[in-house]
């Protein structure tokens, strides 16, 4: 099974994805089954920063539909497995809610029976994501699309909230 994950903690310069992706349900995503991974994944972080002494995330539904996005582009091929427009979706953020800081996680595999127990895992064995998983952050978003191969595609993005 092949695993990819990138993080991104810093702003990068990116495009802005374009407008027709469809980010509403595929033919052949299960809504219920991608609704319990975000579950798994929220409850997953939670777990982890408890174990680290840490303030559990706030699931923010307008956070997760903007990672659904990005998630949903890379998906249908529209865009490649990438932060490209990362700062497009904080600018999207900004645009509901003020932050000090924002981040994000990036995972795809085919997952087998667990697609988001193996995202998670590669997510903390690496220091990167791992770094935005423990970040003084109080809010996050996970969005997860799954291809017509496939393969399920995560965002998971990070919001330190200014007040």
């Amino acid at each position: 099974m092949t695993i990819f994950c990138m993080a991104l903690i810093v702003s990068v310069a990116g495009c802005a994805l374009p407008q027709a992706i469809d980010v509403s349900l595929q033919p052949h995503e299960d809504s219920a089954q991608l609704e319990l991974l975000v579950k798994h994944i929220h409850q997953k972080v939670n777990e982890h920063r408890v174990s680290q002494n840490l303030a559990e995330l706030k699931l923010d539904s307008r956070i997760s539909r903007v990672a659904r996005r990005h998630s949903a582009a890379m998906a249908q091929g529209v865009m490649s497995f990438n932060h490209h427009g990362f700062q497009s979706r904080a600018r999207t953020i900004r645009k509901f809610l003020a932050y000090r800081a924002v981040a994000e996680n990036l995972a795809y595999n085919r997952g087998g029976a667990a697609p988001a127990s193996t995202a998670m895992g590669s997510w903390l064995r690496s220091n990167s994501h791992r770094d935005a998983i423990e970040g003084r952050y109080q809010l996050t978003g996970i969005g997860i699309a799954k291809s017509k191969e496939g393969r399920y595609y995560f965002t998971q993005m990070f919001v330190l909230p200014l007040r």
